[in-house]
């Protein structure tokens, strides 16, 4: 039986994101104490590796995480996980060659970077949900398209509506290799699922019937971030929470304008509002009370994208893409 988590005082960052990531685990059928985030589309490379990378700060959430990858491991794309991983700071990845290799362990797979296995005992408490909850349109789309590049692609298109966009931008997007998402979408504009538009000497892909596919699909939810982008975000506010205590103030405030400053990117790409940039020591006190909003709403599973609408739509194209967004986080 679920019951519902006691209420607490005010939250620290670390709690929140631990909130963030339970509130996701469970919408993919994990044991946890209540939903929060059924509003949420659940992307599980994203999660696995951040999860793994926290692993030392709930070992239940590690635990219960590595049960669900060793018993439902054909819905994780192991091509994903390896170019996520890539993207990965040390920390991170620190995390990941054990949980990986107790799932190796285990299930049989190969998934990349494996070390040492854990000594862990499954829990048995999984339990995958219907694939036609709208938080695991991601797994029903693989279901209905399979597990590779084409249902990552079609994924994209359909959360973002009126998008037009090449296959090195879809490869960034998704996780896959140029090459793999290039012959995917020539596939599928062969088959009319995509149109494609040469200009220049680029095709530009969008889908050919959005609300046919959207009916095709079924049900949806409201929020489907880039997992990636927010992951990185939370590192971000975690990382300068982490320094306040540890820095003087001056330093402080370095580190807060340099947070800033990487995390502006996928801030655009997640099209919420970013902390007001002011000069000095006066971004301190803006970036707090910033941060503690954004984690707060992350948290809770409502979306801190607009001021007074907690639950924004993102089926709109959020904020332009950069080509060669290949940076390590």
């Amino acid at each position: 039986m679920v019951t519902s988590r006691p209420r607490r005082a005010k939250r620290s960052t670390r709690e929140q994101i631990l909130d963030l990531c339970w509130g996701a685990w469970t919408e993919l059928g994990v044991s946890g104490w209540g939903r929060t985030h059924q509003n949420w589309a659940i992307d599980p490379e994203p999660l696995i590796v951040f999860t793994a990378g926290i692993s030392g700060w709930d070992p239940r959430l590690r635990d219960e995480a590595l049960d669900w990858c060793i018993h439902y491991w054909r819905h994780v794309s192991q091509v994903r996980l390896r170019n996520i991983l890539r993207l990965q700071s040390d920390d991170i990845r620190e995390g990941w060659g054990a949980f990986a290799a107790t799932v190796d362990a285990r299930a049989g797979t190969h998934w990349p970077e494996a070390t040492t296995e854990l000594a862990y005992k499954t829990t048995g408490r999984s339990a995958l949900r219907p694939l036609t909850e709208p938080s695991l349109v991601l797994l029903r789309l693989r279901a209905m398209f399979g597990l590779g590049a084409r249902s990552e692609i079609l994924r994209h298109l359909l959360f973002n509506a009126n998008e037009r966009t090449t296959a090195s931008l879809l490869a960034s997007v998704t996780n896959y290799a140029k090459r793999n998402v290039a012959d995917a979408c020539e596939t599928l504009a062969q088959a009319g699922v995509l149109s494609a538009r040469l200009v220049g000497n680029r095709y530009y892909y969008a889908l050919a019937n959005r609300r046919g596919l959207a009916e095709f699909v079924g049900s949806v939810p409201d929020i489907a971030p880039d997992w990636n982008a927010l992951f990185h975000v939370v590192k971000a506010i975690h990382r300068v929470s982490e320094l306040a205590s540890e820095l003087s103030h001056q330093a402080l405030v370095v580190e807060v304008h340099e947070a800033a400053r990487d995390t502006e990117d996928d801030i655009e790409i997640l099209g919420i509002r970013g902390a007001r940039r002011r000069r000095g020591e006066e971004f301190l006190d803006e970036w707090r009370r910033w941060a503690d909003e954004v984690m707060s709403d992350l948290a809770s599973g409502s979306w801190p994208g607009v001021e007074g609408d907690p639950n924004v739509m993102l089926f709109e194209p959020r904020g332009p893409r950069h080509e060669t967004s290949n940076r390590r986080r």
